[in-house]
């Protein structure tokens, strides 16, 4: 399988690298500070098709596919992941639609998606152990009208923001998490609301807050598949979320080693500059190389998905690796440049904070280990 990109994936991501110099390098630093939601580029977004890359055509989409939508994610974060997460989001919640809708909810939700016009939230997590169990899980109870939902969804991002949102919910309390099913519940609905954001370590800018669905009334259309799909579709639906934040992490990545070898050019030690040096040489060399490697493996990951194929596996190695490298990328990054790379007037700390959301987020630490190891033993 060929992992080479093709002249439109080429020409995709260079589109998105010159946005984010023209757009996002001006913020990034500002919106790190306020945290406050970039409407105006996310409508930006949309006027470049980056909400809708994956979208069929039929739809209003781009048609463009996965490995564009990672290019894309990549080549955004090298300026904003922050920017870049709420991309995710909003794409997570397209291609759940998109892959287990109906014709009427793909005719209702995708042209307005892939637009711009309506931007979109995944929520699934809970602040019980696990979807379905604890006190504030939450519960969808079938009766006449349709379902009732009640309880909280945690940790959603784009909350508040996003227009509509795809939502996780036990349909059986006594079956606790093996009971889930997904509903397309639009933000407006009577009954739900936005807890406060949270104070987030980094990815400043794309909001984060509980969902409290206070017995939220919603018709039978608004299932999404059948009614016991919520597993397979959560499950598969963050497969894509470790692939593109696999993106994010790369995409950071590559411009905290470009800022150190820039940097390693400037700062003069000993009458020379420090990128004569073989120690900075060495980390530059490596951090580089887990860039690369990561970039091979997350686009591999997303020509699967381009083809049809299997991908969880390799999702979950790609959210492996990065999980393991992803903060050590900085820690050398941060060594090449010394103090002054600590400093706030600098990138790198922005860097490090973002950095630590793409490879903590949207799955449990043994998330990758575990679906690994399933494979190899079946």
């Amino acid at each position: 399988m060929s992992i080479l990109l093709t002249e439109e994936q080429e020409l995709i991501g260079q589109s998105a690298r010159e946005f984010a110099k023209e757009y996002l390098d001006p913020i990034a630093a500002e919106l790190d500070h306020t945290g406050q939601f970039p409407a105006a580029i996310v409508k930006q977004l949309a006027a470049q098709d980056f909400l809708g890359l994956f979208v069929a055509s039929e739809y209003g989409g781009a048609e463009a596919g996965y490995v564009s939508l990672v290019e894309v994610v990549e080549n955004l974060s090298r300026s904003s992941a922050a920017v870049a997460s709420i991309l995710v989001n909003h794409s997570l919640a397209a291609y759940a639609i998109q892959r287990w809708g109906d014709a009427a909810q793909k005719q209702a939700f995708l042209p307005a998606l892939a637009a711009g016009g309506t931007l979109g939230g995944f929520a699934v997590f809970e602040h019980g152990p696990t979807p379905g169990v604890g006190p504030n899980a939450l519960i969808a109870t079938k009766h006449a009208a349709g379902w009732a939902l009640k309880g909280t969804k945690a940790y959603v991002r784009n909350a508040g923001a996003a227009d509509v949102y795809v939502v996780l919910a036990c349909t059986d309390p006594a079956a606790g998490a093996k009971a889930q099913a997904a509903f397309i519940v639009p933000a407006k609905a009577i009954g739900l609301s936005v807890g406060p954001l949270a104070e987030t370590m980094g990815l400043k800018g794309c909001p984060v807050a509980d969902l409290v669905f206070d017995d939220v009334v919603i018709a039978d259309s608004a299932l999404l598949g059948g009614p016991t799909d919520g597993q397979t579709i959560t499950t598969e639906t963050l497969a894509l979320a470790s692939v593109a934040e696999a993106a994010q992490t790369a995409g950071i990545g590559q411009a905290a080693v470009e800022h150190a070898a820039a940097y390693s050019k400037t700062r003069v030690q000993f009458g020379r500059p420090i990128a004569t040096l073989q120690a900075i040489q060495t980390l530059l060399a490596e951090t580089a190389a887990d860039c690369h490697l990561a970039r091979l493996g997350l686009r591999c990951a997303a020509k699967l998905m381009d083809d049809g194929e299997p991908f969880l596996v390799e999702a979950a190695m790609v959210k492996q690796f990065l999980a393991r490298n992803g903060a050590k990328l900085l820690i050398d990054t941060v060594q090449v440049e010394g103090g002054f790379g600590y400093s706030e007037f600098m990138p790198l700390p922005r860097l490090f904070r973002d950095i630590a959301g793409t490879t903590l987020l949207d799955a449990p630490a043994d998330y990758p280990e575990k679906t690994i190891a399933a494979a190899l033993l079946a």
